[in-house]
């Protein structure tokens, strides 16, 4: 799977000059002739392998961007992705508009095309609330560490300019009442705002 292929790279922030050339050349002749056969999550994936070489990649890596109206398919599949707010997220937003006012829940960020779990558009931050899905197995010592998509996530965010918090479900639910999960929200977020 091609999309796989070069989005992992872009996970693992791998830059291979001729490979993402080869990559790219084929790519862009397949959605010229029938982009039907890229479905939805090739297509998303595709978009943040563009994402990553013009944010991340610098100007070597422009060359491999696909032609605009390629670009536009890949980023109306990302932006189509329907965002539905967990339990968790619910009560990090609950207790956040304690905290700070002005939030927005699921913000569309307009560069990346990612949504955003909270953020304050006017500040450029962001908090994303990390539920079990975005992080790998513990390792040996008990340490969960952020996944692939997590962490291309937070990087593409941080390099269109957003500061990103991210409220990991271990910590959260460690907190045995709303004063403690707002202490810990006020120190998270107060310093990007200070």
């Amino acid at each position: 799977d091609l999309a796989n292929t070069v989005w992992a790279y872009a996970t693992a922030d791998y830059y291979h000059q001729a490979l993402l050339a080869d990559c790219s050349r084929v790519i862009s002749d397949s959605l010229a002739r029938d982009p039907s056969r890229w479905s939805e999550e090739d297509r998303r994936q595709l978009h943040q392998w563009q994402l990553w070489l013009s944010l991340e990649r610098g100007a070597d890596a422009q060359q491999h961007l696909l032609p605009s109206p390629q670009r536009k398919l890949c980023r109306d599949a990302m932006v189509a992705t329907i965002a539905r707010p967990s339990g968790l997220q619910r009560s990090v937003a609950a207790a956040l508009a304690a905290v700070q006012h002005g939030f927005e829940e699921e913000h569309l960020e307009p560069r990346t095309g990612y949504s955003l779990d909270l953020a304050l558009p006017s500040s450029r931050v962001a908090v994303e609330v990390d539920g079990p899905s975005h992080f790998l197995l513990p390792d040996g010592r008990g340490v969960r560490k952020p996944n692939g998509p997590t962490l291309l996530k937070r990087r593409l965010l941080a390099a269109a300019g957003w500061r990103v918090i991210s409220v990991p479900f271990y910590e959260w639910d460690g907190f045995a009442t709303a004063n403690g999960q707002q202490t810990y929200l006020e120190r998270a977020v107060a310093p990007l705002l200070g």
